[in-house]
């Protein structure tokens, strides 16, 4: 797909989606998904819960978070380490409980941001973001339209543009994480290679940096989704899931749901 223009969606590319959703929707993770995002209570703002779902997008960019690798373990603990009160001022703090714990890459690169995103929300930015978390929430109480799409790309523009290490994919992955949205959704490298190998288009992961480009492909995404009566978030769990099912790896515990302890 160029980036200059719009694909529309094929019959070959509407009934791919069909037979994905057919073949995964029994799956864990699918009905997870469909529990949280679709059908489940729309969820409650919690800064602590918010805290662990940045971390958790910082934390999975660049290295994997399926089962029995070190980002999910981490993310995994019951008394997690890294709370708010203990990442205040405290980049060097987050730097050494990565390292220590192990597997963990680029924990100074991680440290910065998150120490970064720390210092923005505590100086105005938990206002903002707790606002479009209940903008999304009333949205997310109702039933799906595809007009939600965009106040969900409008929330997902603004945690891109003002937190650190939070692009086009995290900032979807931050909202879709949370429960939130239902159109939005992160392109994982999984996700693009489902695409590409089932869909008409060929996703060009290397300039899905850019916004434009980004927004593009999920526009083809969502009216493809569409016209086979399938939610966007409920086609990314499924495509996620059988790339891990092709490549014999199971999913994270941490994908939609976690039972931490933050005290």
């Amino acid at each position: 797909m160029k980036s200059e223009q719009k694909e529309r969606a094929s019959d070959r590319d509407v009934e791919s989606v069909r037979k994905l959703i057919q073949e995964r929707k029994a799956d864990p993770y699918v009905q997870e998904r469909t529990a949280k995002n679709v059908f489940g209570p729309s969820p409650q703002f919690e800064k602590e819960r918010f805290w662990w779902v940045l971390l958790g997008c910082l934390l999975t960019s660049q290295q994997r978070s399926t089962t029995g690798y070190p980002v999910d373990r981490f993310l995994s603990l019951r008394d997690f380490p890294l709370t708010l009160a203990r990442c205040k001022g405290q980049e060097q703090t987050i730097i050494e409980v990565l390292t220590d714990f192990g597997g963990i890459r680029m924990a100074p690169t991680i440290a910065c941001r998150a120490h970064a995103n720390h210092l923005w929300l505590e100086n105005g930015g938990w206002a903002r973001m707790e606002r479009w978390f209940q903008r999304l929430a009333e949205q997310r109480s109702l039933a799906p339209k595809r007009e939600h799409s965009r106040r969900e790309r409008d929330a997902a523009r603004l945690a891109a543009i003002n937190l650190e290490g939070i692009g086009p994919k995290q900032s979807r992955n931050l909202w879709q994480w949370l429960g939130l949205t239902r159109y939005e959704i992160p392109l994982d490298s999984r996700v693009v290679g489902w695409i590409n190998r089932n869909l008409s288009t060929q996703v060009d992961e290397s300039k899905l940096w850019d916004d434009k480009y980004y927004e593009l492909i999920l526009d083809y995404v969502q009216d493809v989704c569409a016209k086979a009566g399938v939610l966007p978030c409920i086609f990314d769990a499924a495509a996620f899931d059988n790339e891990n099912v092709l490549n014999g790896e199971r999913l994270s515990g941490n994908s939609c749901c976690d039972t931490r302890n933050y005290e």
